[in-house]
């Protein structure tokens, strides 16, 4: 379904929340390495406060890639404290790891009903030739429109944020969906490509992330010995980017993912296509040793759920299959 839509009438009595993290978007430091400084990123974006009514809050101003799971959840209990007073969020983030957090934030915030839409950019909002002023423009008028889920604004294109990866670091448009089209398409008109989800109970704020979750990517000739080494270093739980449609070695893996005694995810090092465990000999053999399969889930959407589920005890097995924001099912 395509439509198109006109968002000026409805957009004056929007009130929105920024909600500050740091990222590129607001770095100084050309020349030398670029680091985050606290502004008032409005006075790049003269007019915006025109068709929405802005306020802001600094949760923390750093690299992205010191992001943590208690910055994850302090993101959703602002969105969740707060959701009584503004119509929308927008979530300014660095890119490297804004994939991560959105999906993070899309599992802690159960029966969301208003837009919360995490934006950045490439270069920084005070550069001459940046994508930071577009992006913020437009991901503003995202958390206007009828479009309640946690999104990525980037580019011309509103994704889901559990479906999205950062796919570039040169190009404007730096994240993808594969396997789910944008819910919002930003070009000479507004088109919905895809059709958002929609509350099918009551808000409630979730909590928790354990920390103790590995990933290994699996090449030719590596041993599954490096499986058990990681869980007996203390990982409660592996992701396994496998090849192809999730298949692994026949040597060995099958075994150790039987004894480990911890949940083992296969993921696939594709960016396009899903994990179909038993499509080959090798994914067979880890299906019926206790192998999960991630499906079409990004590696971000993978790695966030497992922390998520980590965290709420003895739900692990039961709970991976269930669609917890929109990382299994389209709508």
């Amino acid at each position: 379904m395509t439509a198109s839509a006109t968002t000026t009438s409805c957009l004056p009595t929007k009130r929105l929340l920024f909600i500050h993290t740091g990222g590129t978007i607001v770095m100084q430091g050309r020349p030398g390495p670029l680091e985050p400084v606290l502004e008032d990123v409005m006075s790049y974006v003269r007019g915006l406060e025109e068709l929405v009514d802005v306020e802001g809050v600094s949760l923390c101003n750093i690299d992205s890639t010191d992001m943590l799971p208690n910055h994850w959840e302090a993101m959703a209990s602002v969105v969740a404290s707060r959701r009584d007073e503004f119509d929308g969020f927008v979530v300014l983030h660095g890119t490297d790891t804004m994939a991560y957090s959105a999906s993070a934030v899309s599992y802690l915030l159960e029966g969301l009903d208003c837009p919360v839409v995490f934006t950045g950019s490439q270069r920084p909002i005070a550069d001459l030739r940046t994508d930071a002023r577009l992006n913020l423009v437009h991901a503003s008028i995202c958390a206007t429109l009828d479009v309640p889920e946690v999104g990525i604004y980037f580019g011309d294109h509103l994704f889901r944020g559990n479906r999205t990866t950062k796919v570039s670091v040169q190009s404007y448009s730096a994240y993808a969906s594969p396997s789910l089209p944008a819910l919002v398409e930003m070009g000479v008109d507004v088109t919905w490509p895809a059709p958002c989800r929609r509350p099918s109970g009551p808000f409630r704020l979730r909590s928790g992330f354990a920390r103790d979750v590995a990933v290994l990517t699996v090449f030719p000739g590596m041993s599954a010995s490096t499986l058990r080494r990681v869980v007996d270093g203390g990982a409660q739980a592996v992701v396994l980017r496998a090849f192809g449609a999730g298949n692994l070695p026949l040597d060995g893996w099958p075994q150790a993912i039987s004894e480990v005694g911890v949940p083992v995810i296969v993921s696939t090092q594709c960016l396009h296509g899903a994990v179909e465990l038993g499509r080959y000999a090798g994914s067979k053999a880890a299906l019926d040793a206790g192998a999960l399969s991630a499906g079409a889930l990004t590696l971000e959407a993978t790695l966030t759920k497992a922390m998520f589920l980590l965290a709420q005890p003895g739900v692990f097995r039961a709970m991976w299959a269930d669609d917890l924001a929109g990382e299994i099912q389209p709508v």
